[in-house]
């Protein structure tokens, strides 16, 4: 609190009327979160860039995976990208 009223340069403290604080074992029992991560996966060398999960799954026929912790990536306009793109892989049957 001290370095957030020493950065904005006012006294704050005085004014709050509710406080609370939100850590990993709360993302665990709260969301039931892996290993307490508010994203998903785990934020390892081997989940980012080119090494992050792809949109259709190794090991299961017409899985397909879309959201922030797939290609292209995290945030709300890349995940509605990877929604599309997951779209696009899912071939529907045509009716006649």
């Amino acid at each position: 609190m001290e370095r957030l009223e020493y950065l904005i340069k006012q006294s704050i403290k005085d004014t709050i009327l509710f406080k609370e604080s939100f850590c990993v074992n709360d993302f665990v029992s709260e969301y039931n979160s892996y290993k307490g991560n508010a994203y998903g996966m785990g934020n390892t060398l081997l989940q980012t860039a080119f090494l992050q999960p792809k949109l259709k799954s190794k090991k299961i026929k017409d899985l397909f995976f879309t959201g922030q912790l797939n290609v292209p990536g995290p945030e709300v306009p890349p995940a509605l990208i990877s929604g599309k793109l997951g779209a696009s892989l899912v071939s529907l049957p045509t009716t006649k």
